[in-house]
C-alpha cells in the first residue's frame, strides 16, 4: 500500500505529511486518474507512520465510493433540494482534501459540482463517514 502513495515534499510540514496517489481513486461515482491525482490530496499526522495508517485510509476511500445514502440525505434535508436517481453517479469532483490526525481521527473536505445546484462549487466537510457541514460558493 505504501507504493500507492507519493509524498509532496513542499505541501508537507512539522505537522502533517502531504500525499498524493499513484493509481487511479473512485471518489463518489467519478474515477480521478492520471494528471487529475495531484488534485486529491491525504494529509497524514507525522505523529503516524503510513504504514499504521494505510488500511485505515484505503478504507476510508473505498467509502466514497459508496456513501450516496449518506449524502444524498443530507443534501435533501439541509439543503432542501431534491435529487434525481442519477444524480450521485453525475457528480463532479474537483478537489479532495483529506486528514488523518490518527486513526479514530480524520475527516475530508471535497470540492464537487452537481447538476442540481449548477453555478455552484459545493464545499463538503466530513468527518469520518458523516457530514459536517455543505457550503455553496458562486
Amino acid at each position: 500500500m505504501r507504493s500507492d502513495f507519493i509524498e509532496l515534499v513542499e505541501e508537507s510540514d512539522e505537522r502533517y505529511k502531504c500525499y498524493v496517489l499513484k493509481n487511479t481513486v473512485q471518489i463518489f461515482k467519478q474515477s480521478i486518474k492520471d494528471e487529475d491525482l495531484k488534485d486529491v490530496r491525504i494529509y497524514i499526522s507525522t505523529t503516524i507512520q503510513l504504514d499504521a495508517i494505510a488500511d485505515v485510509v484505503e478504507s476510508y476511500l473505498h467509502w466514497f465510493t459508496e456513501c450516496e445514502a449518506v449524502f444524498r440525505n443530507y443534501y435533501e434535508n439541509e439543503l432542501c433540494e431534491q435529487v434525481h436517481k442519477d444524480w450521485f453517479n453525475e457528480i463532479e469532483v474537483y478537489q479532495v482534501d483529506i486528514t488523518f490526525n490518527s486513526k479514530e481521527d480524520y475527516g475530508a473536505t471535497i470540492a464537487c459540482g452537481d447538476n442540481v445546484l449548477q453555478g455552484h462549487i459545493m464545499i463538503i466537510d466530513f468527518d469520518r463517514e458523516h457530514i459536517q457541514a455543505i457550503h455553496l460558493n458562486g
